[in-house]
C-alpha cells in the first residue's frame, strides 16, 4: 500500500501524525530547511523521533532542501554527519553540492530528491537514479497520465507524489518572486508568498489574486496513485498545526482503507482550507481555473445569514456550530477584493436548523455565507514528548581471557582484570552478556551484534555480573566520548579551467532561454528551457542544432538535461542559471557527470561571491530571473478567457505597489517578469 507521508513542523506534530495513522513524517532541522518558519527539530528531537519511529515500524525523512553557498559547506557537512549517526530513512535534498558530498562521504544516507529540483520528466528521473537517488519527489505540475508514464519508464526508483496542501504558482525551485520583491529567497526557506498577494491588470484595471493557487485535495485520486505503483503520497503543511496534521492523516488513512470518510472532510476544512481541487492531476484544456480566489483560510461553509438585529444575526445552519467556534464572513475592501471578518461564535438561542449569534455590524449582512474556521472541540491532545533517546546499534566483541575480560567496538576497547574460574553450574555465556550489554541506558550506542571469544581455558567460565556491568559501562562511556566527526572534505577541487560566459541577458530570446542560436564574442550559444512537457521533442530539436553547429555551446537548466549532455561529449555544455551552482561541490558534480565537455556555469543568481577553488570557476551574473514560471495559464485562469479561442501567445501588463510586470503566455506556460530588469 502507498505510504502516507505527513509534515511535522515540530516533535509534537510528528507524534500526532504517527498516532493518527501516518506511515512516515518529514521534517527539517534548525538549519537548511525550506520551511524556516516552522519550529523544526534540534538534535534531541531527532534522537527521540528516530527511536520512536524505529521502535514502532515508522519512517522519518529529514529535509535538507535549501541551497548552500561555499561559506556554509562546513556547517552543512556537520549536519550530514549528525544525520548519518541517527540513520533516517531518507534525506530530502535540493543542492547538488550536498548530493556530491553525500554520495562520496555519507553513502549510507538514502538520497531523496526534493521537489525543489523541479523533476518532471523521464530523463530527469533517470538522471536522479544516475546520481544515486533512491526516491524522487516529483513536481506538483504533473498530470496523472504524465506520472503514469514516468512510473512505467522508471520502474526501479521510488516516486513520491503530492496529494494535499498548498500549490505554488511557480515551479518549486524555479520561483524567484520572493527574492526579486523582498530579497527573501524561496531557495533558502524564506518565501514571502508573493503569489498570495493581489495585483492589478493594467488594461482592465481589475485587481485580483492572479497567482494564488487553489489547494490540492486528491482524496479521490489516492487509490489510483496506489494502483499505479507510486510509493509515497506526500501531504504539505509543516507550518500548520497538530489539528491539521491529525485531520489529514485520519482522512487519507480512511480513504486508503476504504472506510467511511463522513465528517472527516469537514474536519479538514475547519482546520485549514482554501478552495481546493485536483490541481494539475487532471490538468487539461478547458478545465476550471486553478486559482483559489481568497488566498487564506476559507473554512467550512456552515450557513447563511437570514436575519439581522441590532446586536445579533440569525443563521440558517447547514453545519453545526458551538460556542467558541471561530467563524467568518466576507466583505469587499477598497480594491473590490474579498476581506474576511472574523469573530467568535456566541450563541444566543438555537432552534431547529437556525441559530441566533451575538454580533454587531453596520453592514447589511443578510444573505452572506458564514464559514467555520476553527472548532472549540477540535483540539488534539498534547503528545508526550518525554521519549527515549536513540541508541545506535554497534557490533561488540567480548573476549574472555584467563585473567581479564575485554570488550571492543568501533575501534574502542576496554579491559577489566579479573581471575576467571570455572562456573559451578552450566550457564549461557552469550545470553548473559547479551542481556547485560543490551541495557545501554542513556548511551548513544547499544548492542547490535555480539561476538564472544572464550580464551579462558575453561568451557564454562564464571563471569561475575558486577564485572560485566562495569565492562559495559566503561565501553559505552568511551564510545560516547567519541564525537561525531564530519567527513574530511579534502577531495581535489583545484581549478581545471575558467571559461567566461557572456552577460546572461545576451542569451535570451522571447523568453529567458532560447533555442535560437545566439552569437556572442565569436561563440555560438543556445539555452534550454527549465520546463518542458515534450522532452523527446526538445531533445530532438537540440540534436538537430548540434548536428548543424559543431561548435555550439549549450546551457542546461534542468537536471534531466545532464543526460543529453553526456550523450554529446563533442560539444561544450554549461550550467545555466536554473542549475543553481551554489558551491564548488555542485560544480564538481556536474564536472563528474558530464566530463571534460563541461566548461562551467553561472554562479547561483542570489550570490555575487564565491570561494575558490572550483573545478570550473563560475561566471557571476546580475541578471534577474523571472518571478514565476508556471504551468497555470494566466489568460485562462486569471483573465477567465476560454481555451477554445486561444492562439497560444499573449502578453499582459500587471502591477503591484508601483512595480510593473509583464506576463508572457506561451502555449499554456506563463512567465512573469519584472519590467525594466537587466537585459
Amino acid at each position: 500500500m502507498i505510504e502516507l507521508a505527513l509534515p511535522a513542523g515540530n516533535l509534537e506534530s510528528a507524534l500526532c501524525a504517527f498516532r493518527s495513522g501516518a506511515d512516515a513524517v518529514y521534517f527539517g532541522m534548525k538549519e537548511f530547511s525550506a520551511r524556516k518558519g516552522a519550529v523544526n527539530f534540534d538534535e534531541e528531537d531527532l534522537s527521540k523521533i528516530s527511536r520512536h519511529a524505529k521502535d514502532n515500524g515508522r519512517r522519518i525523512y529529514v529535509t535538507v532542501n535549501t541551497l548552500v553557498d561555499d561559506g556554509e559547506i562546513g556547517k552543512a557537512n556537520s549536519l550530514l554527519s549528525m544525520l548519518d549517526f541517527y540513520e533516517p530513512d531518507g534525506v530530502i535534498v535540493q543542492d547538488l553540492g550536498l548530493v556530491e558530498i553525500m554520495r562520496r562521504h555519507y553513502p549510507a544516507l538514502p538520497l531523496h530528491g526534493s521537489t525543489q529540483l523541479a523533476v518532471h520528466t523521464v530523463e530527469g528521473v533517470r538522471q536522479m537514479q544516475d546520481l544515486g537517488f533512491s526516491r524522487v519527489v516529483l513536481s506538483r505540475e504533473l498530470t496523472l497520465d504524465e506520472i503514469a508514464a514516468i512510473r512505467q519508464a522508471c520502474p526501479d526508483v521510488e516516486l513520491k507524489v503530492f496529494i494535499h496542501g498548498a500549490l505554488c504558482y511557480g515551479f518549486s525551485g524555479l520561483c524567484m518572486a520572493s527574492a526579486n520583491v523582498c530579497g527573501r529567497s524561496a531557495n533558502r526557506g524564506e518565501c514571502a508568498q508573493i503569489c498570495r498577494t493581489w495585483f492589478t491588470e493594467e488594461e482592465s484595471g481589475r485587481s485580483g489574486w492572479f497567482f494564488s493557487m487553489e489547494d490540492l485535495a486528491a482524496g479521490r485520486t489516492l487509490k489510483t496513485l496506489d494502483e499505479m505503483g507510486i510509493d509515497s503520497a506526500k501531504i504539505e503543511g509543516r507550518l500548520k498545526g497538530d489539528a491539521y496534521v491529525a485531520a489529514l492523516t485520519r482522512y487519507y488513512r480512511a480513504v486508503l482503507e476504504g472506510r467511511d470518510t463522513d465528517g472527516l472532510e469537514d474536519e479538514i476544512r475547519t482546520t485549514f482550507s482554501r478552495r481546493s481541487g485536483q490541481g494539475y492531476l487532471d490538468y487539461r484544456k478547458g478545465r476550471p481555473s486553478l486559482l483559489s480566489g481568497y488566498p487564506s483560510h476559507l473554512g467550512l461553509e456552515c450557513g447563511r445569514i437570514i436575519d439581522q438585529g441590532r446586536e445579533t444575526i440569525t443563521v440558517a445552519l447547514t453545519k453545526s456550530l458551538a460556542n467558541r467556534d471561530g467563524v467568518q464572513y466576507f466583505t469587499k475592501n477598497r480594491h473590490g477584493l474579498d476581506e474576511a471578518v472574523k469573530f467568535p461564535c456566541r450563541i444566543v438561542s438555537r432552534g431547529g436548523d437556525k441559530a441566533m449569534l451575538r454580533w454587531h455590524s453596520d453592514e447589511d449582512l443578510v444573505g452572506r455565507t458564514l464559514y467555520k474556521i476553527s472548532s472549540s472541540t477540535q483540539n488534539e491532545r498534547r503528545q508526550n514528548t518525554n521519549l527515549s533517546l536513540f541508541s545506535k546499534p554497534v557490533p561488540i566483541k567480548v573476549t574472555i581471557g584467563s585473567d581479564r575480560i575485554e570488550a571492543e567496538a568501533l575501534g574502542v576497547s576496554v579491559r577489566i582484570p579479573v581471575s576467571i574460574s570455572p562456573a559451578k553450574t552450566p550457564a549461557d555465556i552469550t545470553g548473559q552478556i547479551t542481556e547485560i550489554f543490551s541495557q545501554s541506558d542513556t548511551s548513544r550506542y547499544t548492542l547490535g551484534t555480539l561476538e564472544v571469544e572464550n580464551m579462558s581455558g575453561t568451557d564454562n567460565p564464571f563471569l561475575p555480573l558486577s564485572f560485566l556491568k562495569r565492562l559495559r559501562r566503561d565501553l559505552y562511556q568511551k564510545l560516547d566520548a567519541i564525537q561525531t566527526r564530519p567527513a574530511v572534505l579534502d577531495d581535489d577541487l583545484s581549478c581545471i579551467r575558467h571559461f567566461i560566459l557572456p552577460r546572461r541577458e545576451l542569451l535570451e530570446g522571447d523568453l529567458p532561454w532560447s533555442l535560437d542560436v545566439k552569437e556572442v564574442d565569436g561563440e555560438k550559444y543556445i539555452t534550454l528551457p527549465p520546463v518542458t512537457f515534450d522532452e523527446e521533442g526538445l531533445f530532438a530539436e537540440v540534436e538537430r542544432l548540434l548536428a548543424e553547429h559543431e561548435d555550439l555551446i549549450v546551457g542546461i537548466n534542468n537536471i534531466g538535461q545532464i543526460r543529453l549532455a553526456k550523450r554529446h561529449p563533442g560539444h561544450r555544455w554549461f550550467a545555466d542559471v536554473y542549475m543553481y551552482q551554489a558551491n564548488a561541490w555542485a560544480d564538481r558534480l556536474l564536472k563528474d557527470e558530464i566530463g571534460d565537455s563541461f566548461i562551467g556555469g553561472y554562479l547561483w543568481l542570489e550570490r555575487d561571491k564565491w570561494k575558490a577553488p572550483w573545478p570550473c570557476e563560475p561566471t557571476v551574473t546580475r541578471w534577474q530571473a523571472p518571478s514565476f514560471i508556471s504551468r497555470t495559464c494566466f489568460r485562462h485562469d486569471a483573465m477567465g478567457e476560454p481555451c477554445s479561442t486561444c492562439t497560444g501567445r499573449y502578453d499582459y501588463e500587471i502591477s503591484q505597489n508601483g512595480v510593473q510586470y509583464v506576463v508572457k503566455v506561451r502555449s499554456c506556460l506563463s512567465v512573469v517578469e519584472m519590467k525594466g530588469r537587466c537585459r
